[in-house]
C-alpha cells in the first residue's frame, strides 16, 4: 500500500518480488516524473487505484493514467475526496489486500 509518492515505492517493491506481491493499492500517487526504474507494462499485481476528484496535485487525471499504465488496474475517484484519502477509503484499501479475511 503506498499513499502520495510512497506509492511508486510500493510498485518498485511489486516489480521486484513478482511472485510474492499479488495486489497492491496506490492511493493519490502522483505520476512519476521521467521514467520508473521497472517496466509497468509488466506488473503482475491487481492494482486498486484511489483518487479524490478534489485533488488539485493528483486527481483524475493521475489516476487515469495510472490505470492505463498498469495491466491490471481498477480505478476508484472519490467525488468528494482530497489528498487524504487513505483514512476514509482504509476499509476498501483493506478489502483489497486482503480479501478473504474476515474483519
Amino acid at each position: 500500500m503506498g499513499w502520495s509518492d510512497a506509492g511508486l515505492d510500493d510498485l518498485a517493491f511489486a516489480a521486484r518480488h513478482p511472485g510474492a506481491v499479488d495486489r497492491v493499492a496506490l492511493v493519490s500517487t502522483p505520476i512519476p516524473d521521467g521514467d520508473p526504474a521497472f517496466d509497468l507494462s509488466e506488473m503482475t499485481a491487481k492494482a486498486l487505484l484511489l483518487f479524490g476528484a478534489k485533488e488539485p496535485r493528483t486527481g483524475s487525471r493521475h489516476g487515469t493514467w495510472w490505470q492505463r499504465h498498469l495491466p491490471n488496474a481498477r480505478l476508484e475517484m472519490n467525488p468528494a475526496g482530497d489528498h487524504d484519502l487513505l483514512t476514509p477509503m482504509w476499509t476498501r484499501v483493506l478489502s483489497h489486500l486482503a480479501p478473504r479475511c474476515k474483519r
